[in-house]
C-alpha cells in the first residue's frame, strides 16, 4: 500500500462514515467539501478526513468490500482535482434529519447544494 493509497483509504472512510446510507455521489461530496475546507485552511484532505473521525468514530467497513474499493477509487479522482465541485465550495454539511430538529444550526451559513439527505453550506 503506498502513501497514497492510505490518504484515499482514510478519506474514503471519512465519507463512508458521514453518509453510509447514502449512495457514492453523496460520499463524493463529502470527499469534496473535506478538499475545500483543506483549500481553505490551508491544511490537507487527509487532515480533515481525519478531524472528522476523531469527532464521529467510524464504523469499519470490510475492505474488500466492492462498493468500498469502488469508493477509494472515485475519491482519488475528487483529491487530484478531476471531479468538478458540485457542492459549490461547500466547507460543511450536515444531514437533513439534524437541521430539520435544529434549523439554525447552519446561521450564519447559507446552503450550497443537497444530495441524497446532506445539506452542503458555506
Amino acid at each position: 500500500m503506498t502513501t497514497s493509497d492510505f490518504t484515499a483509504s482514510v478519506v474514503a472512510l471519512a465519507c463512508w462514515t458521514a453518509a453510509k446510507e447514502e449512495p457514492h455521489s453523496v460520499m463524493l461530496a463529502v470527499c469534496q467539501t473535506f478538499l475545500n475546507r483543506a483549500r481553505a485552511n490551508g491544511t490537507d484532505t487527509y487532515a480533515e478526513a481525519i478531524s472528522y473521525l476523531e469527532v464521529n468514530p467510524p464504523e469499519f467497513p470490510d475492505t474488500r468490500n466492492p462498493q468500498f474499493q469502488a469508493l477509494i477509487a472515485k475519491i482519488e479522482l475528487v483529491m487530484e482535482g478531476q471531479v468538478p465541485d458540485k457542492t459549490g465550495g461547500a466547507l460543511w454539511f450536515v444531514p437533513k434529519s439534524t437541521l430539520s430538529q435544529n434549523p439554525s444550526l447552519l446561521e450564519p451559513y447559507s446552503i450550497t447544494s443537497t444530495f441524497g439527505n446532506m445539506v452542503f453550506c458555506k
